[in-house]
């Protein structure tokens, strides 16, 4: 399960308004000796999280430039805008001279609360108003997924129209739905800003989806960019409550698009995600 203590940031000074964090990026988080992306992702929101001094993102938008390895990191982050309710704020994270990934995100004190008006749930694919949902505890399980794909070790997921192992991906209908935490329900949070977590899991599945059409084992899905766009309050709902996980995607030729969202327990929309990539 996740270890909060992998988001801890070191080395913290702050020369002209810029906030530099450093870290180490650990093997355990990378394929290969590359960096998994959602990791980096949601190192430079923890940083943003750090300098804003804010406890709501209301969105990231993630560009991947380079691939990283195990090594030191280093994170600048600056504000591009700030006022009393609301602040603009990018991430740099480097290594080796190289610049990783930028990263942008909106903070804003209208996210605190609950939305007074929730987005709907979706009925046509789960049934009625009184039972929405499945329940995780009655999905197939997806403990494959970890032992395929070690940095993929820290969560929990249970599936709903998920594959069965990575032999069955390539079935060419693109879309997935499983249920993914961090740890048992009633166990403390491992983060201190649980939408840390979203940027993990959307990193991780978005490209679930494509993938069931061009497959994983022919082919490598490479990341350009990664977007979420919380609702209010998703701030809120611990990393440790399960989310509903949602993909749909599109294959072109050497491309791919994702899109999906995260849902509460309920029903309610925490977050609506974006990706796109190459085929490689």
């Amino acid at each position: 399960m996740l270890d909060g203590r992998d988001f801890a940031l070191e080395g913290v000074s702050a020369v002209d308004g810029i906030s530099r964090f450093t870290r180490e990026l650990p093997e355990r988080w990378c394929f290969d000796g590359r960096a998994f992306g959602g990791y980096t992702s949601a190192l430079a929101l923890a940083a943003m999280f750090a300098h804003s001094g804010r406890p709501a993102a209301a969105s990231l938008s993630v560009t991947f430039v380079d691939a990283g390895a195990p090594g030191p990191l280093e994170l600048d982050v600056r504000s591009i805008r700030g006022g009393r309710t609301a602040a603009a704020v990018e991430a740099t994270v480097r290594q080796r001279g190289r610049t990783i990934l930028i990263a942008n995100s909106w903070f804003a004190d209208g996210w605190l609360g609950p939305p007074s008006v929730d987005a709907a749930v979706p009925f046509e694919r789960y049934g009625t108003a009184a039972s929405p949902l499945p329940d995780p505890s009655a999905g197939s399980s997806l403990d494959w997924i970890g032992a395929e794909y070690p940095p993929l070790r820290f969560a929990q997921r249970r599936g709903v129209d998920y594959p069965e192992s990575l032999t069955h991906f390539a079935d060419r209908r693109p879309e997935v739905a499983l249920w993914v935490s961090t740890g048992p329900a009633d166990a403390l949070d491992p983060l201190e800003h649980p939408q840390i977590a979203d940027v993990l899991h959307a990193d991780a599945h978005l490209f679930d989806a494509p993938g069931k059409v061009c497959g994983f084992v022919d082919a490598w899905l490479l990341s350009l960019d990664l977007s979420l766009v919380w609702q209010p309050g998703a701030h809120l709902v611990p990393s440790t409550a399960w989310r509903l996980l949602e993909s749909r995607g599109s294959v072109a030729n050497g491309g791919v698009s994702a899109y999906g969202s995260l849902r509460g327990s309920d029903g309610s929309l925490l977050a609506v995600l974006t990706s796109q990539g190459l085929i490689r």
